[in-house]
């Protein structure tokens, strides 16, 4: 199953978690129902009708849920996986980190995320847990966040943590972590009886810390009535929520695991850390008080929540999850004296550590940053192997950060020193136009960054534009942790330095699309992309715009180009005729993406299988139709690995 097809597959579970929900809505309302019955609650001498009261407390408890369900939806679509981290006593972790762990964890989720060509999610560490788990959190790809605890980076290697992140990373790519953070808002309405009932009950400690008289006696049983009743009737919400959680989580739990082998080749890394999870005094699990309608974000499970005998567990039992990884597991976990704390070298810490003779053979493929190549592949290779992860990528991506430049590498760790090395980038080989960028840069921004612009442009310049990309990739998580004002100021010295020459060229493009999109979205000055379009007919225009732009730039005369355009049109069954080249500009190309963008999967993986044709037709890619490519994939969020 590839990239688009998770997608599509998310989508629909989503459709069976509101069904599941619908179903939790309709249990509840039967069991209150029999159980006001059962109680007698409603017998009364004059024999009146209790249909009616019955009724009103239903939709009173139904109005609570589905209320319940709606603010926590809409919090959770404002706050994204930043507020689900910070909400579990997250701290981010910042690309300057010293700390040897955190600079081992930071390395690995970079690593992955060129690797498959999605952003680098935001990382969060929660120093206060103890046990090894893990999450992933986030609305889509390029939004996600991935908090460990703390645990989680001192006891496990290299390879036990790669294996864990490579499990997170499935989630993320498979569609999985858009449906878990939905799963969050909707279940919380189910069990918020039973939390208003926690904190009621809660409350009877600072009545009864006052004066006694037969008022306070009467308000402690006041309470304790409403309480008890409060979290009887919201048990019966959490009840269903544990069942739901059941139905949709477990075997997605199995399908990361398998996923995280596939991506590493390296079954003993996960299946390390899962040994090292069900050692006496480690465990998995979170403290937090938020942890429980969270508990099916992560790796392992987080509380002891009943589970009647595992039926409704979120997770898979811990010895079956190994022995599924590796069958010669014996059912002894390792003892807490034999686990030693991960010793951290430069070697560790920057480079995975082989293990299999494999791994030197992929390593020899890609040992250096300048060998690396862009977009060689077959075109069906390319459209197979987007949104994922393999070894080769991975290395390759090690490789790329370790020979950045170090000086370069440097100033990409600290958010303002970062925004030079972007704007070194777009510096112009023509020395009067360069002159007149960086006096834009110490107007606009200060001296400091036209200093450093300066001092960063001689180690940049000489890279080639897809080494150049990477690096953008590299940097723009750093860039994240810039506040909103020097987000804004950072965007209009970005536009004044591509506008300087009047024009804006294909790298430009890139580099804006790729990276503006992102942090737009993260910085909250656009919305997640949403579908809009489900059939080609819809945006017509837009595909023949594209491919008309696709079509004049990688061919030189008219008629190769009239063939290729053809070629695409005939595969999506496109009736709309070329456009002329004075009716094609970068503003057109650039709008006809943004409509694309709003597609469904289905739909989005034709429409790019026909860009693809239309550059390949000639059987060769030109580095312009390289770039052109991967400037469509960032716009339309399409993950392209480093080595597609």
């Amino acid at each position: 199953m590839d990239f688009f097809q998770h997608q599509a597959k998310a989508k629909n579970r989503t459709f069976l978690l509101v069904v599941f929900y619908i179903l939790g809505l309709c249990g509840l309302a039967i069991a209150i129902t029999f159980a006001a019955i059962f109680c007698g609650v409603f017998i009364n001498a004059d024999k009146t009708d209790p249909g009616p009261t019955i009724i009103l407390i239903i939709a009173g408890v139904l109005a609570v849920v589905i209320g319940g369900s709606l603010f926590k939806t809409a919090q959770l679509s404002s706050g994204g996986g930043v507020a689900v981290a910070e909400s579990l006593g997250g701290r981010r972790v910042c690309a300057s980190t010293t700390n040897p762990g955190e600079r081992q964890l930071y390395n690995v989720v970079e690593e992955m995320a060129l690797a498959s060509g999605v952003p680098m999610p935001a990382l969060y560490i929660m120093d206060s847990e103890r046990g090894i788990n893990a999450f992933a959190a986030g609305f889509s790809p390029n939004a996600a966040v991935i908090g460990v605890n703390r645990g989680t980076v001192d006891i496990l290697t290299r390879d036990e943590l790669q294996g864990v992140i490579a499990h997170e990373y499935a989630h993320i790519l498979n569609g999985d972590m858009r449906m878990n953070m939905r799963l969050i808002g909707i279940l919380f309405g189910l069990q918020l009886l039973a939390i208003i009932g926690y904190y009621v009950l809660r409350s009877m400690r600072f009545v009864a810390a006052g004066r006694q008289n037969k008022g306070t006696v009467a308000a402690i049983v006041a309470i304790l009535a409403i309480g008890v009743t409060l979290m009887g009737i919201g048990y019966i919400g959490v009840f269903f929520s544990a069942i739901i959680r059941a139905a949709i989580s477990r075997q997605r739990e199995y399908l990361a695991d398998a996923s995280a082998v596939q991506f590493t080749r390296n079954p003993d890394g996960i299946a390390g850390a899962l040994k090292k999870i069900g050692t006496p005094g480690i465990g998995s699990n979170v403290s937090s008080p938020h942890a429980a309608e969270s508990s099916h974000l992560f790796f392992g499970n987080v509380c002891g929540f009943f589970s009647l005998g595992g039926l409704l567990a979120t997770h898979p039992d811990l010895t079956t999850r190994i022995r599924r990884i590796d069958p010669r597991f014996d059912g002894r976990f390792p003892r807490l004296k034999d686990i030693k704390p991960p010793r951290y070298t430069d070697h560790t810490i920057r480079q995975r550590s082989p293990h299999s003779s494999k791994m030197h053979s992929h390593r020899s493929q890609t040992s250096h940053f300048t060998n690396l190549q862009p977009m060689t592949s077959s075109r069906q290779s390319v459209i197979e192997h987007i949104g994922e992860l393999n070894i080769t990528n991975m290395l390759a991506a090690g490789a790329v950060l370790q020979a950045i430049p170090k000086a370069v590498a440097e100033s990409s760790n600290n958010p303002l020193t970062a925004q030079s090395v972007f704007f070194a980038m777009l510096l112009d080989d023509n020395e009067g136009i360069r002159h007149r960028q960086l006096t834009q840069i110490q107007t606009m921004g200060s001296s400091f960054l036209w200093g450093e612009t300066q001092r960063l442009y001689p180690s940049i310049r000489t890279l080639p534009e897809h080494e150049k990309i990477a690096l953008a990739q590299h940097v723009s998580a750093t860039l994240r942790e810039m506040t909103l004002p020097q987000y804004r100021q950072f965007s209009k010295i970005l536009d004044l330095l591509i506008s300087a020459d009047q024009t804006m060229n294909l790298f430009e493009y890139t580099i804006k699309a790729m990276l503006l999109r992102d942090l737009d979205i993260h910085f909250g000055l656009a919305k997640q992309l949403r579908v809009k379009h489900t059939s080609l007919s819809s945006v017509h225009r837009s595909v023949a715009a594209v491919l008309s732009y696709l079509a004049y730039s990688g061919h030189e005369s008219q008629d190769e180009a009239q063939k290729a355009f053809s070629a695409a049109a005939t595969e999506l069954k496109l009736s709309s005729a070329m456009l002329l080249p004075s009716e094609i500009t970068t503003r057109q190309f650039d709008q006809s993406l943004r409509v694309l963008a709003e597609t469904c999967p289905a739909l989005k993986k034709q429409v790019f299988s026909a860009f693809m044709l239309c550059v390949w037709y000639d059987g060769k890619i030109t580095p312009k139709e390289a770039g052109l490519i991967r400037a469509i994939a960032a716009m339309l969020a399409i993950p392209i690995p480093m080595l597609a």
